[in-house]
């Protein structure tokens, strides 16, 4: 039963975890500013999910952030400009219960997002969103 209420405990601190490291990444997205050393809008934000899930996306969990841009009018797009919304989603995460007692031990996924509308681009210009090679996940 102590293994039972510890896996439901975990689970809902790495779902709330996860739900606030994209909130994270969606608030950092909408001021459409670089982390330094980065070309591309999206390489800074998947940092900074990453930095704000206390852990749990590190190594190959690295690859469960993705970055989806929408227009005014909801259609998905490569190009953001202010205005359109940008989603932050970690897809897939994988716990494994601890104790297996009423069901099996399979992993159970997590998935989270959060959306806002981007603002206007810093008096710099808008950095590209979309590396067209992305980093290779570990």
């Amino acid at each position: 039963m102590i293994l039972l209420v510890l896996d439901l405990s975990l689970s809902i601190f790495i779902k709330s975890t996860l739900t606030a490291a994209a909130r994270d990444g969606v608030r950092f997205a909408v001021t459409g500013q670089l982390l330094p050393g980065d070309t591309y809008l999206n390489d800074s934000i998947a940092k900074v999910v990453q930095k704000s899930s206390m852990g749990f996306l590190s190594g190959s969990n690295a690859c469960l952030v993705s970055v989806t841009y929408y227009d005014p009018s909801g259609k998905p797009t490569i190009s953001p400009t202010a205005g359109s919304v940008v989603q932050v989603s970690v897809q897939g995460y994988q716990y494994t219960p601890m104790g297996a007692l009423f069901k099996s031990g399979d992993p159970v996924p997590i998935t989270t997002q959060a959306s806002d509308i981007l603002e206007a681009c810093p008096l710099g210009g808008c950095p590209g969103a979309i590396n067209p090679t992305p980093p290779s996940c570990p």
